[in-house]
């Protein structure tokens, strides 16, 4: 497949499975709300990739300041970030993997003081379903699995030690 786009200067293949994780996102608000069911379960299936985006941007960011740069971003159910060179140091590794979880992190809390802040009930429900999206994907990203940052982060920290 073709890159489809480019989020900060890295390609981005967008592959038909990812439509189910912002159809999921509305299915599960749309389970959830009883009022404004349409729109806050509408919003949320796009806000889903609000978030998926802004974690990827965290990991091009984290791996250019790493030293060792993402290559691509493949877009399926969930974003996997392709690096070609896996002849990194253990410090390159943490690098790359930790920035997609700590904007997941900052953004969920960013989004839920905002959405206490908020007066409006739409702006605060939007605001709040943001927040829990960012909080989903920091918590699901920082599992001890080895196909997601939290298992890439966790089997490179003992490799620091002397």
């Amino acid at each position: 497949m073709r890159p489809a786009f480019s989020l900060l200067g890295v390609p981005v293949t967008l592959r038909p499975t990812a439509l189910g994780a912002g159809l999921l996102s509305t299915l599960v608000v749309a389970l959830v709300t009883r009022e404004r069911r349409v729109m806050l379960s509408s919003a949320a299936g796009l806000l889903w990739y609000s978030a998926d985006c802004a974690h990827v941007a965290g990991h091009i960011v984290s791996s250019q300041m790493a030293g060792a740069p993402m290559d691509a971003v493949d877009f399926g159910l969930y974003p996997m970030s392709v690096y070609r060179n896996h002849d990194v140091s253990p410090q390159q590794h943490i690098g790359r993997a930790a920035g997609g979880v700590v904007v997941s992190l900052i953004a969920a809390l960013v989004l839920a003081m905002l959405a206490r802040a908020v007066t409006t009930a739409p702006a605060r429900q939007l605001l709040t379903i943001s927040a829990a999206q960012h909080g989903l994907l920091f918590v699901l990203s920082m599992l001890p699995v080895p196909m997601v940052d939290g298992g890439v982060i966790y089997a490179n920290l003992p490799k620091l030690r002397p």
